[in-house]
């Protein structure tokens, strides 16, 4: 191999990694809703379900958030012991590493909330097998938590999807220049919708419940999507940021690591 001063471009490639550990319908629960049923998607989180078998042995752990919470451990209702194999509890298998729980009822009555001065504002929950050795949390290790709606506009990003973190928190968002990035916005009722991507308009609907757009990243570092919903005197925003590198040539390296590097000239062939 020879050495010489030609610069060679070393690119940080990427790709989308899409997932979403928790989904939910209907998109926006609110405390009277049934039926109301969650999926689990094992092979995202800490996997702590990812394989398991019997498929038919996983069961949920459930509590809500109420206004009464002083934090986000405070999970109160909770349904079924741990560790306990109670039929009311069990998910059904989807295949794929995935299951589903479904409360019918509204989530008031499930819950056995009587307290017309307390409200849900999260479901928490957790899956596990019948012994609670195996439980499927967040990639960090917490709990999971859906947020519960009220009659009053909602709205959030679809997409990219988030986890379900107390403080929802997006997945990994992997990309590089010149990649586009799919955007999905929903609400809870026809409003003016639009999508920003790095603070210009690049969608708009009116009289929409969703909004879509998928913008090209022009360049590297920071960038910013927004979801926004109007109807009447009320706004709201959805926000997700994310991180694109940028490209480094030969000479951007560190000399210990440019002193790695052997190339042929002819063909800018990098070894590393």
């Amino acid at each position: 191999m020879k050495k010489g001063l030609l610069a060679i471009l070393v690119s940080f490639t990427a790709v989308f990694a899409w997932g979403q550990e928790l989904s939910w319908t209907p998109d926006f629960p609110q405390e009277s809703t049934t039926p109301f049923t969650v999926t689990l998607d094992a092979t995202k989180g800490n996997q702590g379900l990812m394989g398991y078998t019997p498929v038919t042995d996983v069961y949920v752990h459930i509590g809500v958030i109420t206004n009464l919470s002083t934090s986000s451990s405070d999970w109160k209702y909770s349904k079924f012991t741990w560790a306990t194999t109670t039929a009311a509890a069990q998910c059904t298998s989807l295949g794929s590493n995935k299951w589903s729980f479904t409360i019918t009822g509204g989530l008031r009555t499930f819950f056995g909330i009587s307290n017309a001065g307390e409200s849900i504002q999260k479901i928490a929950i957790l899956f596990r097998n019948g012994t609670g050795s195996k439980v499927q949390r967040n990639i960090d290790g917490s709990d999971m938590y859906i947020p519960i709606y009220t009659t009053a506009l909602g709205a959030r990003f679809s997409l990219p999807y988030k986890q379900p973190t107390y403080i929802p928190i997006p997945e990994i968002i992997t990309a590089s220049v010149g990649n586009t990035i799919p955007m999905t916005g929903i609400a809870n009722a026809a409003s003016a919708l639009k999508l920003y991507f790095n603070g210009a308009t690049i969608q708009t609907a009116a009289g929409a419940t969703t909004i879509s757009a998928s913008p090209t990243i022009a360049a590297s570092g920071n960038q910013q999507l927004v979801m926004e919903a109007k109807l009447g005197i009320t706004t709201i925003r959805d926000t997700i940021n994310f991180y694109v590198p940028g490209t480094v040539t030969v000479q951007d390296l560190p000399a210990g690591v440019r002193e790695g590097i052997n190339y042929e000239a002819a063909t800018d062939a990098v070894t590393l």
